[in-house]
């Protein structure tokens, strides 16, 4: 049962860990930019990465934190695995919030003359969105699929089994 429980978090980390680093490259909002008046007027459609907007450097450390959390629920030691298979899905809500908050309080940024007519989220937010969980319920998983069993042997010595 154990080694199905490292199997499937596996599989979730992997997913998690493509899905959080695209999340990084692919633009998270997409705003379109007006600039002058009248029969003058130019649109343009502006896409914006997360290191682009304010505070997404945040949500890029904690993602770091996430995957290095996951490399300790899989290859850390006895004690180093209990506290990333607690800490990785607290993080990755905490993360998912961060998130959310990003995408929702985003007001629009100028780059140049202008202004904003309309934003609108993209595929990096929901990527963002995804990965949170994936990261989360994988390290909880590998970390509780690693986790050693303590048996009974004879005469009441306890027995550890990996």
């Amino acid at each position: 049962m154990q080694h199905k429980l490292v199997q499937i978090g596996g599989w979730l980390g992997v997913s998690g860990l493509i899905t959080g680093i695209a999340s990084i490259f692919v633009p998270w909002v997409q705003q379109l930019v007006v600039t002058g008046s009248g029969r003058r007027a130019q649109q343009r459609l502006d896409s914006l990465t997360i290191l682009n907007l304010e505070k997404g450097v945040w949500y890029v450390i904690l993602l770091l934190s996430l995957i290095a959390l996951l490399g300790a629920a899989a290859m850390g030691a006895n004690q180093g695995r209990k506290i990333a298979g607690l800490a990785g899905p607290i993080l990755s809500l905490v993360t998912a919030s961060i998130v959310v908050g990003l995408i929702t309080t985003f007001d629009g940024q100028l780059a140049g003359p202008g202004r904003i007519a309309d934003v609108g989220t993209s595929a990096g937010s929901w990527l963002a969105l995804a990965a949170m969980p994936l990261l989360g319920f994988s390290t909880g998983l590998i970390a509780i699929g690693r986790a050693r069993r303590h048996v009974s042997a004879p005469g009441g010595v306890a027995a550890g089994h990996d």
